[in-house]
């Protein structure tokens, strides 16, 4: 399995990597509008001469006069594009603080109760066990048991965990699910995971925004000569692009979530030299009916388990679509793990 430092620099690279590709997506988003007015529109000009105004579109052009001019302003690519930068920036900014808030979670208080104090307590002893700084605590008001971690940076690290998740585990479990949520904040997981939700987000509003506007209509209004037919072109690779990245950012979020599972389970299995219990807190989550309302479907693949009751059969296969591998699987890898560790302590 690969070192902690191997796994961070990973999802740094990979980090980096979806920004400037999203960065690259909103330039794109402006430089296909701005080549579609190009090819697609007259090129029509209007000049002063002599004190009045001269039409140089194709109709009023006759035999002799000036030919047209066309140039290419790449208008919408530095507006959109600046506009791209600057809304990825605000939202990675405040995006822990985001999804908290869309959550109702709350602070925890050790002084609460003593469901808190452990959590507080756990948490704590987890990120000592894994020489990180410790995470600050939340508390979801929602009844359905599940846990989550958020942050980009060490001074800005989250665990967040839900009331019913501390009504229905033990101890060693909580420990176990708290050590699952550390090793994604010291795998930098949350970094990789808290981007790619930002990113979900924006594709899905920015593909609501043209699916209702009139751009939709547009396609087929293009004229018959060829730079028209090139315009056309432009354009509904245009649309295509915009309408699909929603698909494309949340199967890309999926398929990084699903890896980044496994690796945060036996992480906690190392931390906490206890797989089974984690094991056994997996099961009670499974076993819960109802979805995690208070976590939005944009959020989804940060949980231990997913929010989704539909998604929480033990029996049920992995699948693109899925935001976690099959619990079944993961139960049973950390099982495995822990005979491994009962063998090599009787050695």
């Amino acid at each position: 399995m690969a070192t902690f430092f191997e796994l961070q620099e990973k999802n740094r690279k990979r980090t980096k990597l979806i920004v400037v590709c999203f960065v690259l997506f909103f330039i794109w988003l402006g430089a296909g509008l701005d080549l579609t007015i190009y090819f697609w529109g007259d090129g029509s000009v209007r000049t002063k001469s002599h004190g009045y105004s001269r039409d140089l579109s194709p109709s009023s052009v006759v035999s002799g006069a000036p030919k047209r001019e066309k140039r290419f302003r790449p208008i919408f690519t530095v507006i959109i594009g600046l506009a791209g930068v600057g809304v990825a920036w605000w939202s990675m900014t405040n995006a822990a603080a985001n999804v908290l808030s869309a959550m109702h979670a709350k602070p925890a208080d050790r002084n609460r109760s003593p469901e808190e104090l452990a959590l507080v307590n756990v948490v704590e002893e987890m990120a000592i066990s894994s020489s990180i700084i410790p995470p600050k605590v939340w508390i979801i008001p929602d009844p359905d048991p599940n846990a989550l971690a958020v942050g980009l940076t060490s001074d800005d690290y989250h665990i967040a965990v839900t009331q019913g998740l501390l009504r229905t585990l033990t101890r060693d479990e909580l420990q176990g699910v708290v050590a699952h949520e550390i090793a994604h904040l010291k795998n930098q997981d949350t970094r990789l995971m808290t981007t790619l939700t930002v990113l979900v987000g924006l594709s899905a509003l920015i593909s609501e925004f043209v699916a209702r506007s009139r751009l939709l209509n547009l396609a087929g209004e293009g004229g018959d000569s060829e730079e028209s037919k090139i315009g056309v072109a432009l354009f509904v690779l245009w649309l295509v692009s915009v309408l699909v990245a929603p698909l494309a950012t949340q199967l890309m979020a999926l398929m990084v979530s699903r890896e980044r599972e496994f690796l945060a389970d036996a992480s906690a299995a190392q931390f906490t030299r206890n797989p089974e219990a984690l094991a056994h807190a997996l099961e009670k989550i499974a076993a819960a009916t109802a979805r995690t309302a208070f976590v939005k479907p944009a959020s989804a693949h940060l949980c231990i388990a997913s929010p989704l009751s539909d998604d929480l059969d033990y029996q049920a296969a992995d699948s693109w679509f899925a935001t976690h591998p099959p619990i079944k699987t993961r139960i049973h890898r950390l099982l495995t793990i822990g005979k491994r560790m009962a063998v090599q302590g009787s050695h």
